[in-house]
């Protein structure tokens, strides 16, 4: 199963806003970007600590009501008929709600942040390191300013 065109856009579209937040001049916020999605603590981020950063901006930006949780009316964008079959999909536990978990599980099984891990690894290692972030930043959208 893949995601709509719609919710793929989406999610590309929350990818670069991560990674712009990641690369933003400011020493201070940059770091603290980065090293928030870099989980494990060891200097790279992995296509897990990608997908759970993209899912996670995506989740936060819907989540309007600041509660944790992801009702329907949340996630879908009117007039997008196919992200009603995305939010089931996410919802593992069928209550009518998508969790931050249930979201980040859905990411990681759908593959989100796997084209963007595979572009912005330019040493082929697996990860995607502090430089790199900043290098597909600017490849996308120009030079940090």
């Amino acid at each position: 199963m893949k995601f709509p065109i719609q919710f793929r856009g989406l999610l590309f579209a929350g990818a670069i806003l991560s990674l712009l937040a990641a690369c933003q001049s400011t020493p201070t916020t940059s770091s603290n970007r980065f090293d928030g999605a870099d989980t494990d603590h060891n200097g790279c981020l992995s296509r897990a600590e990608i997908s759970d950063m993209i899912v996670t901006d995506l989740f936060n930006s819907r989540n309007t009501k600041k509660d944790g949780r992801l009702t329907r009316e949340q996630w879908v964008v009117p007039g997008d008929d196919a992200a009603n079959k995305v939010f089931s999909g996410a919802d593992a536990n069928h209550d009518g709600v998508v969790t931050l978990e249930e979201a980040k599980a859905y990411g990681t099984k759908m593959g989100v942040g796997k084209k963007l891990a595979k572009e912005a690894d330019k040493n082929g290692d697996g990860c995607v390191d502090r430089a790199e972030v900043q290098a597909y930043y600017a490849s996308k959208e120009g030079p940090v300013r």
